[in-house]
């Protein structure tokens, strides 16, 4: 049997594909497990400079596998719990781990699926892929961070709109609202997401993670404070070596080659 998450390095990339193509790569307990520890496991590795996230088939993820949840109650609940703990690690890795994180969409995205590409740092989605919350429907609470990101992301007009209507909604109506980055045609994805992903990969790693850091925490404090944390910040850049790397590219008008320290 093919694994069910498929892990794949193409040069500073690493390339992350969930492999249920028949099933639209809803997400099941394993998937997520198996996911999380790889997260874990590449933390220290300075040679991975980006992740790409894809689905095989013609679908990114549409939900989560749900399709032993019709036992009896006390069985689901354990069922329950045990996903939202591994998938609630897989969360929490993408927006901390210190590589910026590329969502490659198509087909349907829904559920755990949309919580992945929130989740994410950039988004790139095909003409042809539909979106939609996918909780409600199924009587589940939104997860992996959906009401915490989407009304950042959103507004909490929309994103009200968005959980409790659970309607499809397309590419076009995604971008327009700020969801996505990029709209492409659908036979070009890979080739744009992967052109993306060897970008930020290429770039000064260590300036990169402390700008999605400052990103992350725009929302939690006042101006002032994150005018500290950018002078902090930006004065600790300047002691890297990609930095120094910068700095000499420019006074010999050429470009800069970063190796990520």
């Amino acid at each position: 049997m093919s694994p069910e998450v498929l892990f794949e390095t193409r040069g500073s990339v690493l390339v992350v594909t969930f492999n249920r193509p028949d099933q639209g790569n809803a997400l099941t307990t394993s998937m997520s497990k198996v996911f999380s520890e790889k997260l874990k496991a590449i933390g220290g590795d300075r040679s991975l400079r980006a992740i790409l996230l894809c689905g095989a088939g013609n679908h990114f993820v549409n939900g989560h596998d749900i399709s032993g949840f019709s036992s009896d109650v006390n069985s689901v609940q354990e069922l329950v719990f045990q996903k939202v703990q591994f998938f609630y690690a897989v969360i929490r890795e993408l927006q901390t781990m210190e590589r910026p994180v590329i969502a490659a969409v198509d087909g349907r995205v829904s559920g755990g699926g949309f919580s992945l590409m929130l989740a994410s740092d950039l988004v790139i989605a095909t003409k042809r892929t539909v979106f939609n919350t996918g909780f409600t429907p199924h009587a589940m609470v939104p997860d992996g961070g959906a009401t915490f990101f989407l009304p950042r992301k959103v507004g909490m007009a929309r994103a009200s709109e968005l959980l409790l209507l659970s309607e499809d909604f397309s590419a076009e109506q995604a971008e327009k609202w700020g969801l996505i980055n990029k709209v492409v045609a659908d036979d070009v994805l890979q080739a744009e997401a992967m052109s993306w992903a060897e970008k930020v990969a290429a770039g000064p790693t260590r300036i990169l993670a402390a700008t999605k850091r400052l990103i992350g925490k725009s929302y939690e404090q006042e101006l002032s404070a994150q005018l500290s944390q950018e002078s902090t910040t930006w004065t600790a850049g300047s002691r890297t070596f990609d930095f120094r790397e910068a700095m000499k590219a420019y006074a010999a008008k050429r470009e800069p080659k970063f190796t990520g320290a």
